[in-house]
């Protein structure tokens, strides 16, 4: 009898260890706004509030909910159909919080109250 017990209690403060043990923050969502212009033709592709994992890239946000298409070195080259062309010099460009952002959206991690702009425009 003392044994089942000691098992019994031994059981539960497994049980009790094991759920206190897996808070993780990686199931954390932050609300960003999301932006997409196509200067080229003067339209609006998508203006959206999204819920976001905490430190996902851009690149998985933007691949979750748009039809994308990146370079092998992370960097956007069509959203919805509208494509850059490096010919005539349309360029993909984006700002995260009105700052321009030089890096791949495979780098850029995204936060809670990030207002995200991308441009389709012609770089001079």
């Amino acid at each position: 009898m003392k044994q089942i017990k000691h098992l019994v209690i031994i059981t539960i403060l497994a049980i009790v260890m094991t759920a206190c043990g897996n808070t993780s923050t990686t199931d954390e969502e932050v609300s960003i706004s999301l932006t997409i212009t196509d200067q080229t033709s003067d339209t609006t592709v998508s203006e959206d509030e999204l819920t976001v994992q905490a430190g996902a890239s851009l690149q998985t946000v933007l691949e979750e909910n748009y039809d994308v298409e990146v370079s092998d070195d992370g960097f956007l080259t069509a959203i919805e159909g509208h494509q850059q062309n490096t010919v005539e010099n349309i360029f993909w460009t984006y700002e995260a919080n009105g700052e321009m952002i030089n890096k791949g959206i495979a780098e850029y991690q995204v936060e809670d109250g990030d207002h995200i702009t991308f441009d389709l425009q012609v770089i001079e």
